[in-house]
């Protein structure tokens, strides 16, 4: 669900938020001992608590002190979901979630999905692990088109899933087809997945901090 909506209902059950700065910088300091957020998802973190105005301020104060740095962390998530075997198009989607701005999450793809010292493709090595794992049964059954099906709707390009499977020339146009129809298939969901969320202040973010 949506930030936005989730924070909507939050909204909606009257609870007492403080407006202390210092409470919120403590807190803020706790939840980034456990892990790195984005300014985004730190700012809703501590509107549950603390008022939106207190929240920013924290956001703010953090960012510019270095704790928070939304480019370092779309770096470190791009590379994470690489190594997870996601799709560019998968990890940007889950970027975009996070409230990164295009810039961060083009930064930071380009970084995690770069060509190895071989020249190896990321992208690619990542499909043709799922083809060899995941999908190993379906396509020693002869279901090709499945499999290509699948890889599409994971996010993989055509030249991607081709080259995974191995394509010969006569089943290029088969695995093209299908993997239209799988996009065309699931282009509702992933759709409303690829807006970016919006929110007050920075990009949509925070009140404080703007950056033009």
């Amino acid at each position: 669900m949506p930030w936005q909506q989730r924070r909507a209902r939050r909204d909606a059950q009257p609870q007492e938020r403080s407006a202390d700065p210092a409470e919120a910088r403590a807190r803020a300091l706790a939840l980034l001992t456990g892990r790195d957020y984005p300014s985004a998802e730190l700012y809703e973190k501590l509107c549950a608590r603390f008022t939106p105005e207190a929240a920013a301020e924290t956001v703010a104060a953090l960012v510019a002190a270095g704790l928070v740095d939304d480019a370092r962390y779309a770096e470190a998530k791009a590379r994470s979901l690489q190594r997870a075997r996601k799709s560019r198009l998968a990890a940007a989607m889950a970027l975009r979630g996070k409230g990164l701005t295009d810039q961060e999450i083009d930064a930071a793809l380009e970084a995690a999905y770069a060509p190895g010292e071989e020249g190896e493709d990321p992208e690619l090595e990542a499909a043709r692990a799922l083809v060899a794992g995941q999908y190993r049964a379906k396509l020693a059954a002869g279901r090709r088109d499945l499999v290509a099906a699948a890889l599409a709707r994971r996010g993989f390009p055509h030249r991607v899933i081709r080259q995974a499977l191995g394509a010969p020339g006569g089943g290029e146009a088969q695995t093209n087809q299908t993997e239209r129809r799988a996009r065309h298939e699931d282009c509702l969901c992933i759709s409303g997945l690829s807006q970016k969320p919006g929110g007050p202040g920075r990009d949509g973010l925070y009140p404080a901090g703007r950056r033009t």
